[in-house]
């Protein structure tokens, strides 16, 4: 069950995330690099909240300064590992492909899996990893 809700979160935070990236770049004119920071940040403040009051919801479920400041750091690497592949990418996509929203599209999902990845791999071992354990298989 636990999977299934973290799956709803990221996929919506995910749309989120694309939807104001693309937002602040094009609308707004942002650099590329700066809106997907911005909206990757405002989304993963959402994200704790939700896996606090939600998802790892308890009788006793209060704001963790230990879990934040977990979320936050590994929502930090993530962050830098999605924007290192977005600068990455877009220097080596331009080669290829002229700016464009596909092109956009396709540099921020990428970057978003890099950080998916490694947020979830932090979180499930380091922030929430004892709680994952504690839990019999049917509910992971």
């Amino acid at each position: 069950m636990r999977f299934l809700r973290f799956t709803a979160i990221s996929g919506i935070g995910l749309v989120v995330d694309i939807a104001a990236a693309l937002f602040l770049h094009r609308v707004i004119g942002f650099p590329l690099w700066l809106s997907a920071t911005l909206s990757f940040l405002v989304v993963g403040a959402c994200n704790y909240l939700i896996f606090e009051f939600w998802l790892f919801r308890s009788e006793t479920s209060a704001v963790s300064m230990r879990r934040l400041a977990g979320v936050l750091l590994s929502a930090t690497f993530a962050g830098c590992a999605r924007i290192a592949t977005i600068v990455i990418l877009e220097s080596f996509v331009d080669v290829v492909m002229t700016a464009n929203w596909l092109r956009d599209v396709l540099i921020l999902l990428a970057g978003a899996g890099v950080s998916l990845t490694v947020n979830f791999i932090i979180n499930s071992r380091v922030v929430f990893g004892r709680n994952m354990q504690e839990l019999p298989p049917e509910e992971l």
